[in-house]
């Protein structure tokens, strides 16, 4: 028997969508409902009892969070997956704390990241997965929990860490310093020859970890400056793009802490389309303050006191690092924070320029206008004009 899936998201071409371009009945699964908010996908929920329920996070009457809370109190044993036009730690986080098994993109039903997740789900449900040392079967396995982890989606790699720690990691019980890498591609094969080329320079341990098209360097500390010049070699060879290093650490706690907070890091520069480069120590000190207070007015004065820099000084090596004023730089990702939240929330105006550190509503309206041509209402009319148009000219295909 086919397993009961159920689809709850408020655009119905998401939902025509996943049901059209995900091959189910290969994971032997089969679309028996959709509903288009959480209310509606609550009531059905109680009445088919499906065993996977994918939903959108953001949705009128009752939200994706909700309604996963609701489900797993009334049947724990049911997968669910979480839906989103981005990426978002705090969702991520929101959903593990409630026992949700994924977290993917609206805009990749044909990647193969729902084809690994939907087949692990199916596994899990034939209880094929019961025995809790598979994982330790394959050697290789940690570094697809490495990956779910990273972004929030699973704990299973904390498990293997221990272990590793006791192990091949052993060395990283003292002193460790990791470097997070960008621009080398994404391919198996590119990373076998990534680990060649560091097994030709550098003689100390380290591991290598490929995460997507980052790559995690771990090191023992005290190879640091040997590091650093192989890795403006790669630069200059265009082997890689930018780095960024944090540490020393040492141990499982540190290990957890310090490599989540430099991939959140780097996964917040790239959601607000900061380039990541080797910038100057109090440049990206301020980059890394303003991208973790775009919901605080900030200062030009405030952040260059908390880089250790006078006003004058800041702005001037800001404009030259980073290629626009530090007004700029902030302007440009509140902006794009502000669009994200016009586009894919409910939320009121006001709501709205709080959560962009800019709490007066009037002044608001006027900086988005200025920095967009339209008023916030303006621009929420003519998206949601858009998406409404998308999907008469969708209907009318079909």
């Amino acid at each position: 028997m086919n397993i009961k899936v159920m689809i709850v998201d408020d655009e119905v071409l998401v939902r025509r969508g996943l049901k059209a371009m995900v091959p189910w009945s290969r994971y032997g699964m089969e679309v028996v409902a959709d509903a288009p908010n959480g209310r509606k996908g609550w009531e059905a929920f109680l009445q088919i009892q499906p065993e996977l329920v994918i939903t959108d996070i953001v949705m009128p009457e009752m939200d994706g969070l909700e309604l996963c809370r609701r489900v797993k109190e009334h049947a724990p044993q049911t997968k669910m997956l979480l839906l989103s036009c981005h990426r978002d730690f705090a969702f991520a986080q929101q959903g593990i704390s409630l026992g949700v098994s994924g977290y993917l993109l609206k805009t990749e039903f044909q990647d193969e990241e729902w084809g690994t997740l939907l087949e692990k789900l199916r596994s899990e449900l034939a209880g094929e997965s019961a025995r809790p040392e598979k994982s330790r079967e394959r050697p290789d396995e940690w570094k697809r929990e490495f990956g779910a982890w990273l972004t929030g989606l699973s704990r299973d790699f904390e498990q293997s860490l221990s272990s590793l720690l006791q192990s091949h990691w052993s060395w990283m019980n003292d002193s460790v310093r990791v470097w997070l890498l960008e621009g080398m591609g994404s391919s198996a094969n590119g990373e076998e020859q990534e680990r060649a080329w560091i097994s030709r320079e550098l003689d100390s341990q380290w591991e290598w970890i490929a995460c997507g098209d980052i790559r995690f360097l771990l090191t023992p500390a005290s190879i640091s400056r040997q590091v650093e010049s192989l890795l403006v070699e790669w630069k200059l060879a265009g082997k890689v793009t930018s780095w960024e290093t944090t540490g020393p650490f040492a141990g499982l706690e540190p290990w957890i802490q310090t490599v989540r907070m430099l991939y959140q890091r780097t996964e917040r520069a790239r959601k607000y389309g900061v380039i990541q480069d080797p910038w100057q120590e109090p440049i990206k000190q301020a980059v890394y303050y303003a991208l973790d207070r775009l919901d605080t007015p900030l200062t030009v004065s405030e952040v260059a006191s908390q880089v250790g820099l006078s006003r004058s000084h800041f702005s001037v090596m800001f404009k030259k690092g980073v290629g626009e004023s530090f007004s700029e730089f902030l302007d440009k990702r509140r902006v794009k924070m502000a669009r994200a939240m016009l586009d894919e929330t409910a939320l009121s105006i006001q709501e709205v320029a709080e959560r962009v550190g800019l709490p007066d509503a009037k002044y608001f309206s006027k900086w988005f206008k200025k920095c967009t041509g339209m008023t916030p209402s303006h621009y929420r009319f003519k998206q949601k004009e858009g998406s409404s148009r998308t999907i008469v000219h969708s209907t009318a295909q079909t």
